[in-house]
Protein backbone atom coordinates (compact mmCIF):
# COMPACT_ATOMS: atom_id res chain seq x y z
CA UNK A 1 0.00 0.00 0.00
CA UNK A 2 0.99 3.82 0.19
CA UNK A 3 3.28 4.63 2.66
CA UNK A 4 1.71 7.02 4.90
CA UNK A 5 1.62 11.04 4.48
CA UNK A 6 3.40 13.40 6.78
CA UNK A 7 0.26 13.71 9.05
CA UNK A 8 -0.18 10.03 9.72
CA UNK A 9 3.09 9.22 10.48
CA UNK A 10 3.60 11.77 12.87
CA UNK A 11 0.60 11.03 14.36
CA UNK A 12 1.11 7.41 14.72
CA UNK A 13 4.24 8.24 16.23
CA UNK A 14 3.07 10.60 18.29
CA UNK A 15 0.44 8.32 20.02
CA UNK A 16 2.49 5.79 20.36
CA UNK A 17 4.96 8.33 22.22
CA UNK A 18 2.55 9.53 24.11
CA UNK A 19 0.94 6.51 25.33
CA UNK A 20 4.29 5.16 26.53
CA UNK A 21 5.04 8.76 28.31
CA UNK A 22 1.53 8.67 30.11
CA UNK A 23 0.60 4.93 30.55
CA UNK A 24 3.14 3.66 33.02
CA UNK A 25 4.02 5.62 36.87
CA UNK A 26 8.19 6.35 36.39
CA UNK A 27 10.63 4.59 39.02
CA UNK A 28 13.71 4.00 38.81
CA UNK A 29 15.00 0.33 38.93
CA UNK A 30 17.38 1.37 42.10
CA UNK A 31 14.07 2.76 43.54
CA UNK A 32 11.65 -0.25 42.34
CA UNK A 33 14.20 -3.35 42.42
CA UNK A 34 17.48 -2.29 44.24
CA UNK A 35 19.76 -2.24 41.56
CA UNK A 36 19.51 -1.61 37.68
CA UNK A 37 17.30 -4.40 35.81
CA UNK A 38 16.04 -3.37 32.12
CA UNK A 39 13.08 -5.03 31.11
CA UNK A 40 11.56 -7.00 28.11
CA UNK A 41 9.05 -5.44 26.47
CA UNK A 42 6.13 -7.26 28.05
CA UNK A 43 7.29 -6.22 31.23
CA UNK A 44 6.65 -2.79 31.58
CA UNK A 45 2.67 -4.15 31.49
CA UNK A 46 3.61 -6.34 34.65
CA UNK A 47 5.42 -3.97 36.80
CA UNK A 48 4.04 -1.53 38.19
CA UNK A 49 6.64 1.13 37.30
CA UNK A 50 9.11 1.20 34.98
CA UNK A 51 11.89 4.02 33.94
CA UNK A 52 13.53 5.62 30.81
CA UNK A 53 15.35 2.25 29.05
CA UNK A 54 11.92 0.26 29.75
CA UNK A 55 9.86 2.73 27.96
CA UNK A 56 12.63 3.34 25.20
CA UNK A 57 12.95 -0.18 24.96
CA UNK A 58 9.10 -0.68 24.39
CA UNK A 59 8.68 2.55 22.29
CA UNK A 60 11.77 0.58 19.99
CA UNK A 61 9.56 -2.22 20.13
CA UNK A 62 6.17 -0.80 19.17
CA UNK A 63 7.90 0.90 16.78
CA UNK A 64 9.35 -1.96 14.30
CA UNK A 65 6.99 -4.75 15.12
CA UNK A 66 3.49 -2.42 15.24
CA UNK A 67 4.27 0.90 12.37
CA UNK A 68 7.31 -0.97 10.24
CA UNK A 69 9.63 1.59 11.39
CA UNK A 70 13.04 1.34 11.90
CA UNK A 71 13.95 2.27 15.47
CA UNK A 72 17.40 2.88 17.42
CA UNK A 73 18.24 3.33 20.97
CA UNK A 74 20.06 6.34 22.23
CA UNK A 75 22.58 6.16 24.81
CA UNK A 76 23.00 9.52 26.55
CA UNK A 77 25.03 9.88 29.89
CA UNK A 78 22.31 8.71 32.52
CA UNK A 79 19.46 8.81 29.87
CA UNK A 80 18.33 6.20 27.11
CA UNK A 81 15.94 7.72 24.45
CA UNK A 82 14.41 6.56 21.36
CA UNK A 83 14.80 7.73 17.31
CA UNK A 84 12.92 6.17 14.42
CA UNK A 85 14.41 6.20 10.54
CA UNK A 86 12.26 8.84 8.37
CA UNK A 87 11.38 7.16 5.38
CA UNK A 88 11.50 9.10 2.12
CA UNK A 89 8.55 11.88 1.86
CA UNK A 90 8.29 11.82 5.28
CA UNK A 91 8.82 15.41 6.10
CA UNK A 92 9.08 15.60 10.19
CA UNK A 93 10.37 18.33 11.86
CA UNK A 94 12.06 18.59 15.29
CA UNK A 95 15.32 17.13 16.44
CA UNK A 96 16.63 15.22 13.88
CA UNK A 97 19.74 12.88 14.37
CA UNK A 98 21.70 12.23 11.40
CA UNK A 99 22.93 8.79 10.72
CA UNK A 100 25.00 7.13 7.98
CA UNK A 101 21.64 5.17 6.42
CA UNK A 102 19.60 8.56 6.49
CA UNK A 103 17.94 10.53 9.17
CA UNK A 104 16.23 9.97 12.46
CA UNK A 105 13.28 11.39 14.14
CA UNK A 106 14.20 11.48 18.09
CA UNK A 107 11.26 10.10 19.95
CA UNK A 108 11.66 10.41 24.42
CA UNK A 109 8.73 8.27 25.94
CA UNK A 110 10.13 9.03 29.32
CA UNK A 111 10.25 13.14 28.18
CA UNK A 112 6.77 13.79 29.56
CA UNK A 113 4.40 15.51 27.00
CA UNK A 114 6.93 15.40 24.40
CA UNK A 115 6.09 15.38 21.16
CA UNK A 116 7.98 13.02 18.51
CA UNK A 117 10.86 15.17 17.48
CA UNK A 118 11.18 16.37 20.40
CA UNK A 119 14.74 15.67 22.83
CA UNK A 120 14.84 16.37 26.45
CA UNK A 121 17.01 20.15 26.37
CA UNK A 122 20.05 18.93 28.43
CA UNK A 123 20.40 16.54 25.91
CA UNK A 124 19.84 18.09 22.71
CA UNK A 125 23.74 19.02 21.75
CA UNK A 126 25.17 15.32 24.07
CA UNK A 127 26.84 12.90 22.29
CA UNK A 128 25.28 9.71 22.73
CA UNK A 129 25.48 6.36 21.67
CA UNK A 130 23.40 4.55 18.72
CA UNK A 131 22.13 0.96 18.84
CA UNK A 132 20.64 -0.49 16.12
CA UNK A 133 17.23 -2.63 16.90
Amino acid sequence: GASPNFSTAQKTLADSNNFIQTAFDYKTDTEQFGHERPFYGDESFFYPHNDCEDRAILFCIIAKELLGRKPVLLQFPGHLAAAVKLREGDRESGDILRLDDGDYLICDPTYIGARAGMCMPQFRNAKCDVTRI
